[in-house]
């Protein structure tokens, strides 16, 4: 995460990659997704009863670099408790 949130390029760099087998590509290409996302959350972790209204809360999401990562998994987060509770058909 350090790396990544620095702007790192070395966990996608041809050297890095070119002396992991397939699997341990797979390993980096997830440990990549999974800091990826906690970078995302961090950038828009605030104490939300500090807000007044709704719109501060989504302006503050919109502004991060990260608001298309959060969008995702939100949208996958909600299809998945969708399939929990059976309401997808």
């Amino acid at each position: 995460e350090y790396l990544l949130e620095r702007g790192s390029k070395i966990t996608s760099h041809h050297t890095f990659r070119g002396i992991l087998d397939r699997n341990r590509n797979l390993f980096a290409n997830q440990v990549t997704r999974e800091a990826n996302g906690n970078i995302a959350y961090r950038s828009v972790d605030f104490d939300v009863t500090s807000l007044t209204n709704d719109d501060e809360f989504w302006a503050r999401v919109d502004n991060s670099k990260y608001s298309e990562l959060i969008e995702d998994n939100a949208a996958g987060a909600i299809v998945k408790m969708a399939e929990k509770l059976d309401l997808l058909q």
